[in-house]
């Protein structure tokens, strides 16, 4: 069975007699591939279009891979890549960057010290990989969230087994 990626774009228009909110959707877009294809986060871009993040098992080497979408501001897909290894690997929180890239935290069973090691990936303008780095011990982690510093360092949290994690990256 085929899942894909699905992006609503939806704004709240007020109601003409009176202060209620509703939704209207502005459009329906579908990403991904043959395979199963999840969406876990997404960020609206400083060009008005979003990036999108999650898993691919459509794309990549193995098990799920983090998957990036970059849409322009009707949701039409500009480019997409994917980063992985044999095992399993999922972006769930990305951001664009003050250099206008991106920056991916999620986890992976790929690479690292362990079962699952938080994972971060950092990319340019176009999706292409800077760097990447994994952070953990012999035991399970996950990063949750992303978000870069004043300083233009990042600042992950995640989950530690039976315990919670904050890494500082400089």
């Amino acid at each position: 069975m085929r899942k894909t990626i699905i992006l609503l774009a939806l704004i709240f228009a007020a109601f003409c007699s009176n202060s209620q909110q509703i939704l209207v959707k502005q459009f329906e877009k579908t990403y991904g591939g043959s395979s199963n294809d999840k969406l876990l986060a997404m960020e609206q871009t400083s060009d008005d279009g979003y990036i999108l993040v999650g898993i691919t098992s459509s794309f990549g080497a193995g098990g799920y891979d983090v998957y990036l979408v970059k849409t322009d501001w009707a949701g039409n897909q500009i480019w997409s890549k994917h980063w992985g290894g044999t095992g399993n690997d999922e972006g769930v929180s990305v951001q664009q960057t003050t250099d206008g890239g991106y920056i991916i935290a999620g986890s992976t069973s790929s690479f690292g010290a362990g079962s699952n090691d938080a994972y971060l990936i950092k990319t340019d303008a176009n999706g292409d990989s800077l760097w990447t780095k994994t952070f953990g011990t012999a035991s399970s982690e996950n990063a949750l969230s992303v978000q870069q510093t004043s300083d233009g360092g990042y600042i992950i949290t995640g989950q530690a087994v039976n315990s919670y994690a904050i890494y500082l990256i400089t």
